[in-house]
């Protein structure tokens, strides 16, 4: 497993874990800006290196911003629309072009939000990002099915835990705009669900695995939502 974070600190803290977990030999770690192309080509080349080649990807990178239309700014919008949308054309492109040479197959999961199926207030760039997540994958799965690269999405639904998501001003825009208290916001969040469920990082690490673990071998385009149930984001 190779792992990538702009953040060492963060990085460095999942490292330890996994290797803890699964042993040194098994894990590395890079710095990488998913904005960045020279990143994402030196990264990817690393990997090869170490590795032998590049099977799976899984696009992870994200942030949110909620804000109403009128004041969200140009700013707000290049930044989502850069970290969600444009690293995942980049990092799919430069594993394309490594998982093409090796003539092996492969997968890319990209892991987008219900809201590319659910719209819902003050989330005009960050609900607008999610779609065009969705829909690019969509696109490689049309694009890379001869090259038997399977591309598939995990849709979360707030996953709070272990998210610095509460460290900016998300948290207080959604509360805002559902008329409750950030204090409120995961009681109102697992209501909301068919399951009454509040979902973990390992909800969505299991989602990813079906469909890398072998068993979906011939499943492609498809969508997973991980949310606990939210009828609105039924894919219909």
């Amino acid at each position: 497993v190779a792992i990538t974070d702009i953040d060492g600190d963060r990085m460095k803290k999942a490292m330890n874990e996994l290797e803890n977990e699964f042993g040194k030999d098994n894990i590395r770690a890079w710095l990488m800006d998913v904005v960045s192309e020279k990143d994402i080509q030196w990264v990817c080349d690393n990997i090869a290196l170490e590795y032998g080649g590049i099977d799976i990807l899984v696009n992870s990178a994200g942030l949110a911003i909620s804000k109403p239309l009128t004041e969200t700014t140009t700013a707000d919008w290049d930044l989502l629309y850069n970290v969600l949308v444009k690293s995942q054309f980049l990092t799919s492109k430069a594993f394309t072009e490594i998982i093409r040479k090796q003539n092996l197959g492969g997968d890319i999961v990209n892991i987008v939000s219900k809201n590319g199926l659910v719209s819902g207030p003050n989330n005009t760039a960050y609900g607008s990002a999610k779609a065009a997540q969705l829909h690019l994958s969509r696109l490689l799965a049309a694009e890379l099915g001869p090259d038997k690269v399977r591309v598939n999405v995990v849709n979360p639904d707030a996953v709070i835990s272990g998210s610095k998501i509460w460290e900016g001003k998300w948290a207080e825009g959604r509360a805002k705009a559902y008329g409750i208290s950030v204090e409120d916001l995961p009681k109102h969040y697992a209501k909301r669900t068919l399951l009454n469920a509040i979902i973990l990082p390992e909800d969505i690490a299991a989602a990813v695995f079906v469909f890398t673990g072998g068993d979906l071998a011939k499943s492609t385009g498809n969508i997973i939502n991980v949310d606990g149930g939210v009828p609105a984001a039924f894919v219909r």
